[in-house]
């Protein structure tokens, strides 16, 4: 057999391949098909073009209070959607042009933002969810922090957990196991495979997904109490009114992050064994990007609101 012959070795799952060449060292996925990235296109520039504009109009309407819990997690979603939008145009540059021209560290950081995107948000979803519901227990109309200083130290401690558990794992050990094609960007399966990176990924999936379904729970409790104490007229209630927006909150957790968590746990088992699998790779995508539907909350609440 010709030894040249296996400098070009080809996986094939569907019609994704993949080329590994011992040449240059080099090892990659071949980009995937114009279907996959117009709709990847069409998600992202939804997501640019409503997320900005809640994010300005809610910035002009908001009436902040330095010392409510609710309006300081809301400040930190618009400063996260506001963050996190400034990297969409690099991703929609990819999508188009079919090559990463920006250089392997703003892929990493551009890559990792998405994630911490989601999870901070989470963090925010959660906390407004579990302030509601502590304030409809205790029959209190909002939850203060004691100090207005007190509610940037909070905000400060939880961007830096978050950030400080997305963000290494990026820059510091994606994309390092491997000489990936530097035309290309948002590949990182010898790193999914590593032990540590599934253990990660399994943890934060299953507390996600726990504590969704708790949060569920407890609301679906707290409308059913609410439905029986006011029969007849509790769509007049202003608490039902309250506890709707409570629920949209967690709506937009199930509908935007549990399709990719989900999904996620059963990936990075499966990546190991299909590392250029067209099916696993478009499901990856696609639901990753719904993850960044979130930036309509905004939007969804002034609608809410009128």
């Amino acid at each position: 057999m010709n030894m040249s012959a296996t400098s070009n070795t080809v996986f094939s799952t569907g019609s994704f391949t993949t080329s590994n060449s011992t040449s240059n060292g080099s090892s990659c996925c071949d980009p995937l098909g114009s279907t996959y990235n117009a709709a990847l296109i069409a998600i992202y520039t939804l997501v640019l073009v409503g997320g900005s504009t809640g994010a300005i109009i809610m910035t002009w309407k908001i009436k902040t209070d330095s010392k409510s819990v609710t309006s300081t997690a809301m400040v930190n979603l618009i400063l996260m959607h506001t963050f996190f939008l400034l990297t969409v145009p690099f991703r929609i540059s990819y999508y188009v042009l079919a090559e990463w021209k920006f250089g392997e560290m703003l892929c990493r950081l551009v890559s990792a933002m998405i994630h911490a995107h989601m999870y901070l948000c989470f963090v925010f979803y959660v906390s407004i969810v579990v302030i509601r519901m502590i304030s409809f227990f205790r029959e209190k109309k909002t939850m203060e922090f004691y100090q207005p200083w007190h509610a940037g130290a909070v905000s400060l401690v939880v961007w830096t957990l978050v950030f400080f558990a997305v963000f290494p794992l990026f820059l510091g050990f994606y994309g390092t196991s491997k000489k990936y094609n530097q035309k290309q960007c948002f590949q990182f399966q010898a790193e999914i495979a590593k032990e540590f990176v599934k253990f990660v990924n399994h943890l934060s999936g299953a507390i996600v997904l726990s504590t969704i379904c708790v949060l569920l729970a407890i609301q679906i409790y707290i409308i059913m109490k609410l439905t029986n104490k006011h029969v007849g007229t509790f769509r007049k209630q202003q608490q039902f009114g309250a506890q709707t927006k409570t629920l949209l909150f967690l709506l937009i957790m199930i509908l935007c992050f549990l399709p990719y968590l989900g999904f996620r746990l059963f990936y990075i088992n499966q990546i190991v064994m299909y590392p250029c699998s067209l099916t696993l790779h478009t499901v990856n995508e696609i639901f990753l990007a719904l993850t960044a539907m979130s930036c309509f909350d905004v939007l969804t609440f002034l609608v809410l609101a009128h």
